[in-house]
């Protein structure tokens, strides 16, 4: 199974706050029971049914679940290895350690937590994403060499997900896209922007001009991501069309980045 892309905690409240942004905007009566923990947003998404909900909502709902779902599961690698660790220095043997998690040798434990240490190395789920911390901590990350490594593969993938994107904007523009016969009189989603000053996607669009690419670069392709896969008028597009073609390719990139392969 592959790594899944790191989610910071921009990320996490993003997404968080754009499926509690559309419930508020159909006026839906249960989400008073949403909660604003990852966990319960997404057990609530889960659980919530057809009733009263347009199915434009409840799609960019699970998208926007599996992005809270995937920081879920970075923090339980977070958690786990802390447990491991804390119960050795509690004095824990590794047998015991090892029995909650179905590992019977000692050996592997030892492994399980050599693999959290290398997984969690760079671990930074509270990146900072301004351009200028993103320039400050270039130098010092670690994770900079991948990026340096692959830094045309990363301007390609990039540059194809602007390019789609522009375009995509271009076109919603030009010709306004029926609203979903579901939808309530009024009821609309964040459209997506081009780039321009205030979005991801500008912040994105000038960390590829000026070929400063960071590890921050890539969570901000995450938001940006997101943020469009999300959109009703995205959902709608044909599987096949270019700009999910673009987001794929982002998600695949930060996958690649998140396993160091």
């Amino acid at each position: 199974m592959a790594t899944p892309p790191r989610i910071t905690a921009a990320e996490r409240d993003a997404a968080l706050a754009r499926i509690a942004r559309r419930h508020a905007r159909i006026d839906d009566p249960r989400r008073s029971g949403m909660g604003s923990e990852p966990r319960d947003v997404v057990a609530y998404v889960l659980g919530r049914g057809p009733a009263g909900v347009p199915r434009w909502v409840s799609a960019a709902d699970h998208a926007d679940a599996l992005v809270l779902s995937t920081w879920c599961w970075w923090e339980d690698r977070r958690t786990e290895r802390r447990l491991l660790r804390q119960g050795r220095h509690l004095g824990l043997s590794l047998a015991e350690l090892g029995a909650p998690l179905g590992i019977t040798t000692r050996q592997g434990v030892q492994d399980r937590l050599d693999r959290l240490d290398a997984l969690l190395e760079y671990d930074r789920p509270d990146e900072q994403l301004t351009r200028t911390a993103r320039r400050e901590a270039r130098a010092a990350d670690a994770r900079q060499d991948w990026i340096d490594a692959h830094r045309d593969e990363i301007r390609a993938v990039l540059a194809g997900l602007l390019a789609q994107s522009r375009r995509f904007a271009e076109m919603t523009t030009q010709d306004e896209p029926e609203s979903d016969p579901e939808d309530p009189p009024g009821v609309d989603d964040d459209p997506p922007s081009p780039p321009g000053e205030g979005t991801w996607l500008d912040e994105l669009a000038a960390d590829y001009t000026a070929d400063a690419l960071t590890p921050a670069t890539l969570a901000v392709a995450g938001l940006a991501a997101a943020e469009l896969r999300s959109a009703p008028a995205v959902l709608a597009l044909d599987p096949r069309h270019r700009l999910h073609a673009a987001l794929r390719a982002v998600e695949a990139l930060r996958a690649r980045y998140a396993s160091g392969v």
